[in-house]
């Protein structure tokens, strides 16, 4: 399986996804794919009513595939309502061009420096103390509340004006506390 970039409607990449999800589940093409994500990120903005928690689209309008391409998995993807195109089709045919290996681990968190190679790193434990180094709480420490491993999400608690503040990262958002 490779990895395909899909352009879609913008704000309607999540209802997208999970129609996606249906229609693979009622044709019975589970074998044919893979995972299916929407990229996204935590951003804490402060306004007038406080501090808030919102999710941002890293790729707006697109979601990523991981399939077996073929015209089955290819014309199922793309009439579903809300799908313009793949990206990086090829003029000639309009045959999808995959996402590059350095592409995908960047989406994924994929560390390329570490010895697991292709392994995401999900190695975080509930207890245990990271240092944010991504972000508006970048250089703070914490501590793992929550590993959501099918996510690459992890809750950090930390302390913001001696209150402990739950704060929701990605897995390459942080690191180990040597």
């Amino acid at each position: 399986m490779k990895w395909y970039a899909v352009h879609t409607f913008s704000g309607q990449e999540q209802n997208i996804k999970k129609y996606l999800e249906m229609r693979i589940e009622s044709e019975g093409l589970q074998d044919k794919f893979g995972q299916i994500l929407v990229p996204t990120r935590q951003v804490t903005m402060n306004g007038k009513r406080g501090k808030r928690t919102l999710t941002q689209n890293l790729l707006p309008a697109y979601i990523i595939i991981e399939m077996e391409l073929d015209e089955l998995t290819q014309h199922l993807v793309t009439t579903i309502q809300g799908v313009t195109h793949f990206a990086g089709t090829t003029r000639v045919n309009r045959t999808p061009i995959p996402l590059s290996q350095s592409e995908v681990d960047r989406l994924l968190g994929v560390n390329p420096d570490s010895s697991m190679g292709d392994e995401i790193q999900s190695q975080y434990e509930r207890g245990e103390s990271v240092c944010i180094k991504d972000g508006p709480f970048k250089g703070f420490v914490g501590t793992v509340e929550e590993v959501e491993s099918d996510k690459l999400k992890l809750k950090v608690m930390v302390s913001v004006f001696g209150r402990p503040t739950p704060v929701v990262l990605a897995f390459n958002q942080v690191e180990h506390v040597s």
